[in-house]
């Protein structure tokens, strides 16, 4: 299947104008079909994707396929009236039909076809709009994916010109019936603004209400279109970035914007490279780097190391979607690249160490003074350690990796024979082996009471 990230879809503005009350995921899942099937409408009658890539480029969980199957059970049903203007406002055409004539989900694939009316319709739109499916992602709303999608026609005239209340609802999904809406503050303040809102904040539009008032009544009312001049510089910069990943090579400096150069040109490297490494795939390091900014991807990435060096991963390339998606900074107080920590310790060669469990501790807590302590009391039995026998532990530990399996052990071990201890990683993972080797489990009454107490200074002595 072609891939569904970043890529623009030509949708008949029929398709858009349907009158029905689509909710946010049937609406995607309606553009993705299309996506999916339009280079091949005209020569075949049926068209087949992946659940599990339908699921993702909508966005839910495909342990639960209830959802996914309401939605396409809505769009076999739901009818899509046409009629097809020209420029000057004539009506040319009309004509009815469901947005898919079948859908069947079999062999973890759905198989959906479109009536050959809707076909030729969607293949050769007279006037269309241009529909990125990487931006539709980041709805939350389904009326203002529906503004969206209605606005996006309206980009080089600069207005959609004004559109009566009961066109409005009618275009946003909603019905006739629905008396809630009949009041215009109601309508406005649940559905215009937070609708045009996200908009704003989520695409590459920008759009300003004006109301046309009659007899002191709001009747009617426009959107002034225009490009949001926020989201310019990032769209060209994910541009660049998807077509670049699209043959596993980092951008050219020439390719992108001023903000992907120098520094943050090696940060994306490195970001790119760890996204890889711990076990996406092309398809998904493209959808992280065009969904998240490098320092969200860098801080989240720095917790999973931290947790895979801790042993607490047991799926990593799962494990790193999920804090994506989560977003697992939220739940550490302070966040540090795995090189570094709050609370440092060195061994015989030099390299510095990070806390075992960071997410567990908060700065002067008891928690926090334990892994101190324990840190300590690492180091000073590293310390005692003759070289033969810091070898003989270092050799134990890599025959466990050597003779454990999964997809975490596998990287650790790979990153040990590229760079050995010098991996924050290994050097991490490897005090949480030793410590298990030569030191006990710290006693409640072993903490010292100097530990515990900070000086003037504020140093913990």
């Amino acid at each position: 299947m072609t891939e569904l990230v970043d890529q623009n879809l030509k949708k008949h503005i029929a398709a858009i104008h349907i009158n029905n009350r689509l909710t946010l995921t049937q609406r995607k899942a309606s553009n993705v079909l299309l996506y999916n099937a339009y280079e091949n409408l005209m020569t075949a009658r049926v068209h087949r994707i992946r659940v599990k890539d339908l699921a993702e480029a909508i966005g839910f969980n495909t342990n639960n396929l209830d959802p996914l199957k309401e939605a396409l059970k809505t769009l076999a049903r739901t009818v899509l009236e046409w009629n097809i203007l020209d420029e000057n406002g004539a009506h040319e055409e009309w004509g009815a039909t469901t947005l898919l004539a079948q859908a069947v989900i079999k062999n973890g694939y759905c198989i959906y076809a479109y009536s050959p009316e809707l076909c030729e319709k969607l293949y050769r739109p007279e006037i269309y709009a241009l529909l990125n499916l990487s931006i539709q992602r980041k709805f939350s709303s389904g009326y203002a994916l529906a503004l969206y999608e209605n606005c996006l026609r309206y980009r080089r005239i600069g207005t959609t010109g004004w559109i009566s209340l009961d066109n409005l609802k009618r275009l946003l999904g909603i019905s006739e019936a629905d008396v809630y809406y009949q009041d215009f503050r109601k309508f406005n303040d649940k559905v215009i603004k937070p609708a045009a809102r996200q908009v704003n904040d989520s695409s590459d539009l920008f759009l300003d209400i004006e109301y046309q008032r009659t007899n002191r009544k709001v009747a009617a009312v426009r959107f002034q279109v225009s490009d949001n001049p926020q989201m310019l510089l990032f769209a060209q910069r994910q541009a660049a970035l998807a077509a670049a990943l699209e043959e596993e090579a980092l951008p050219t400096e020439e390719s992108v914007s001023h903000d992907v150069q120098n520094q943050d040109r090696e940060r994306l490297k490195q970001v790119h490279e760890k996204l890889r490494a711990f076990g996406l795939n092309v398809r998904q390091t493209r959808m992280a780097l065009n969904q998240h900014n490098l320092t969200y991807l860098e801080e989240n990435i720095a917790i999973v190391e931290r947790d895979l060096a801790a042993g607490k991963i047991h799926n990593l390339p799962a494990y790193l979607q999920a804090a994506l998606h989560e977003d697992y900074r939220s739940t550490v107080a302070q966040i540090r690249p795995v090189s570094t920590g709050s609370v440092h310790s060195t061994d015989s060669a030099g390299t510095t160490s990070v806390p075992v469990k960071p997410r567990e501790a908060l700065p002067g807590s008891d928690d926090s003074l334990r892994i101190q302590f324990q840190a300590e009391r690492l180091q000073a039995a590293l310390d005692l350690l003759k070289l033969e026998e810091r070898k003989a532990l270092e050799q134990d530990y890599v025959t466990q990796l050597e003779q454990s399996h999964g997809f975490e052990i596998h990287l650790i071990l790979g990153l040990y024979r590229k760079s050995g201890m010098n991996s924050p990683i290994v050097e991490s993972h490897f005090r949480a082996f030793a410590r298990a080797r030569l030191i006990k489990e710290l006693d409640e009454y072993e903490l010292p009471s100097c530990v515990c107490q900070p000086s003037a200074d504020g140093e913990i002595h």
